[in-house]
């Protein structure tokens, strides 16, 4: 029942969408705004930060699509970048870090999609489904019914994966277009009073218990651009299509960068939006008010809408968090069929299905973990062991793409030479760019690592990166000895 391949069956448009379903989810409604509570004096340069974080993201585009993209492509992503450019222990330990990260975000994304079908049941007066979906037994029934739904969907074929996230990225295009559109037409004097009449509050009012008046361009900088710039994160999914792409280097090449290009803009044009029609002292001020369900993009131009146009957003949002599982299983399961591909983990990974041609084992494996994960955060009230590990693991990865273009003739000169890129005999592009994906990637991690200082040492980054990068280590070296035998 069994064979070895994937079916090469995504179009130019499918490698588009899973990497920007993966990108723009629910945080596209939710970082932009309040990130002035998370980092005070963000003020209003957020905005051009989602400008910046997309330039630098663009370096990454730079190194995948006129340099890596001649030849390394393939299931796994950034994997076989590393792996062949630069070192598979690095390679195994950085994206095994990223794929554990993945496997924890399933299960608290199958936790707060839970929590937003609720809020959206609520507004459409489904009281009933509502106060159900708020308890333990409702959040584990409805989660392990969206990740095991499209685990079967991922198992009947990437095809049909494929179809519904190109549809996915249509629809939050759509709804993002809603809120733009509402935040142009809107002055902000026409929210000043809709806040007054709705909430009975004064700007002035709510302004006054904002914690900063004035921005502050550092912390916007060292503090809020690194926040912002987790918003990027879902690019390489994209590049996780290779094994199933027609045409996969010309496809991928150009998919990661119309990817970001589509997500840049989208994040951009939204935040000016938001930011034409809300002061941002007074989201500062509502989030020192503690009412955090105005500080969403959707929960302030709420205010100005019809209250039908309002609730409907709050069923639209949700369906843009479940469909963010399309995205989570490919990445998740094609790590663990490039790795058994590669021995580095049991062969058995990267045998596929003869009549659907999917990793159905691997499969398997990531909606049982994420269904762990989805019973931790249950248990745990939401929190759950190495979702800030993700974070981490992306700036690592990056860190050593950036390192793989500065090495690359050294550490595999043969690839090297066979490299027919446009970049590839462009030796100071290669470096320069390379060293400037370095640098961002360490700054960001670095602000990862030390930016939770202040929470208790089981919770902190640094502490679950090292457990995890332990685990990682002796499944690479135990999987190397039996090689070796």
């Amino acid at each position: 029942m069994e064979n070895n391949g994937l079916k090469k069956v995504l179009g130019p448009w499918s490698v588009v969408a899973f990497g920007v379903t993966n990108e723009i989810a629910g945080g596209l409604f939710f970082l932009s705004t309040q990130i002035q509570g998370n980092v005070p004096g963000a003020g209003d340069w957020v905005p051009w930060l989602m400008v910046i974080g997309g330039a630098l993201t663009f370096l990454t585009v730079i190194a995948y699509r006129y340099f890596f993209a001649s030849g390394l492509v393939g299931a796994g992503g950034e994997y076989v970048i590393v792996s062949r450019a630069l070192n598979p222990a690095a390679a195994f330990l950085s994206t095994f870090l990223a794929w554990f990260g993945v496997t924890a975000g399933m299960g608290a994304l199958a936790y707060s999609a839970t929590k937003f079908l609720s809020n959206a049941s609520s507004s459409i007066g489904w009281t009933t489904a509502a106060d159900y979906l708020k308890t333990d037994t409702g959040i584990l029934l409805a989660g392990l019914v969206l990740i095991w739904g499209i685990y079967l969907v991922h198992v009947r074929g990437v095809k049909l994966a494929g179809v519904l996230t190109v549809a996915a990225m249509c629809f939050v295009i759509f709804v993002a277009a809603i809120i733009v559109v509402a935040g142009v037409i809107t002055t902000p004097a026409a929210f000043e009073a809709a806040l007054a009449a709705k909430l009975h509050l004064s700007a002035s009012a709510v302004v006054s218990h904002a914690k900063v008046q004035t921005t502050d361009t550092g912390a916007a900088f060292w503090k809020a651009l690194p926040l912002l710039f987790f918003g990027y994160l879902g690019l390489s999914t994209a590049t996780q299509t290779g094994g199933e792409a027609k045409d996969a280097q010309r496809s991928l090449s150009r998919g990661v960068v119309i990817a970001v290009s589509i997500v840049t803009a989208i994040y951009t044009v939204f935040a000016f939006s938001v930011y034409h029609a809300v002061p941002w002292r007074i989201v500062q001020g509502l989030t020192a008010l503690k009412m955090t369900t105005y500080t969403t993009s959707t929960g302030l131009l709420g205010l100005v809408m019809p209250g039908w146009l309002s609730s409907l957003l709050n069923i639209f949002v949700a369906v843009i968090v479940v469909k963010t599982f399309l995205p989570y299983f490919l990445a998740q399961s094609r790590w663990l069929y490039a790795w058994g591909a590669d021995g580095v983990i049991h062969g058995a990974f990267s045998r596929t299905h003869s009549k659907y041609e999917t990793p159905v084992l691997a499969l398997t494996i990531s909606a049982v973990l994420g269904s762990l994960a989805l019973f931790e955060c249950v248990l745990m009230h939401g929190y759950v062991f190495g979702v800030s590990v993700r974070v981490f693991s992306v700036m690592l990865v990056f860190f050593l793409m950036g390192l793989a273009m500065i090495a690359f003739p050294k550490t595999a000169p043969a690839l090297y030479a066979a490299n027919e890129s446009t970049m590839a005999r462009a030796r100071t592009a290669q470096i320069v760019t390379g060293a400037a994906i370095m640098a961002f990637s360490a700054w960001f991690g670095i602000s990862v690592l030390f930016g939770s200082l202040d929470q208790p040492w089981y919770l902190q980054p640094g502490f679950q990166v090292l457990i995890v990068g332990v685990i990682g280590a002796i499944v690479y070296f135990s999987g190397k000895r039996k090689r070796l035998a």
